[in-house]
């Protein structure tokens, strides 16, 4: 893996990193405002560059909803949280759900994590944000139901999709545009 840093004026400087592991290149706004530009090995660092150039519009745009994030008064913030029970909640919560439905995953973790709600393994480990107890309780069940879905569909396709509307019994679509709302970070 090799790392370049460029420097775009409305951006300020991007981290460009080819990478063995990646399958698509991906733009990641980092909590304090740094971008990266993640390059698949087998993809041209001038194209990725393209692809970067086209995404300005929305990397400016997080970057200022991140700086408004980090400069509001902290009464606004959310109080800390015991993180014994919302790791019980989220793990009971994500049994549950799993139970309910009929899924099954390998192992599940609670992290801390900055730009990600939640995540699943080729291998079905389910890996869930911590911050997920600050959610509202529709938002949160969303969140683990689309990682229980993806022990059943590895992609965003169409199945999976429609599975996840099954399940939530509504659209998922709709219930992924609000947790947009609480999300810090984003990547493309």
């Amino acid at each position: 893996m090799s790392n370049n840093i460029v420097n775009i004026p409305s951006v300020g400087p991007v981290t460009i990193v080819k990478s063995q592991r990646a399958r698509l290149i991906r733009i990641t706004i980092n909590p304090d405002q740094s971008v990266r530009l993640t390059v698949p090995k087998r993809e041209s660092v001038d194209n990725a560059t393209r692809f970067l150039h086209s995404k300005i519009p929305w990397i400016t745009k997080h970057q200022l909803r991140l700086s408004k994030l980090e400069n509001a008064p902290t009464s606004l913030l959310q109080p800390e949280i015991n993180e014994r029970q919302a790791i019980n909640t989220i793990i009971s919560r994500l049994e549950e759900l799993a139970e309910i439905h009929n899924f099954e995953y390998s192992r599940a973790s609670i992290r801390n994590q900055k730009t990600k709600w939640g995540s699943c393994s080729a291998k079905n480990n389910i890996s869930l944000n911590i911050n997920l107890v600050r959610l509202p309780d529709q938002l949160r069940d969303y969140v683990i139901l689309h990682e229980l879905v993806h022990t059943r569909f590895k992609n965003h396709s169409k199945k999976f999709w429609s599975e996840l509307d099954k399940v939530i019994g509504g659209s998922a679509k709709e219930l992924s545009k609000k947790l947009k709302n609480y999300r810090l970070g984003g990547t493309v």
